[in-house]
């Protein structure tokens, strides 16, 4: 697949994104301050500090949903076996 610099990067995005969301779903999002305050930044948003005790709302659908739309299927499961293979 040949991929536009825009592309690379929003996938590299996405991939982020989403093994953070794994991540961050898998127990207390407050054990993981850094992450939340980096993705504070990306939304624009002050959550990270009372994040502690909370669940954290997952968006793994809307973003594997984006990733198979802007790439396609083969693509998010490339993407989802290197997130298993990081986390």
């Amino acid at each position: 697949m040949d991929l536009s610099e825009d592309l690379k990067y929003r996938l590299a995005f996405l991939t982020l994104r989403l093994a953070f969301d794994q991540k961050l779903s898998a127990g207390d999002p407050g054990q993981y301050p850094a992450m939340l305050q980096y993705l504070d930044i990306l939304a624009g948003t002050q959550l990270a500090e009372d994040a502690t005790g909370k669940r954290y709302a997952s968006q793994r659908d809307k973003i594997e949903s984006f990733i198979d739309a802007e790439f396609d299927e083969e693509t998010l499961a490339l993407v989802n076996k290197a997130i298993a293979e990081l986390i």
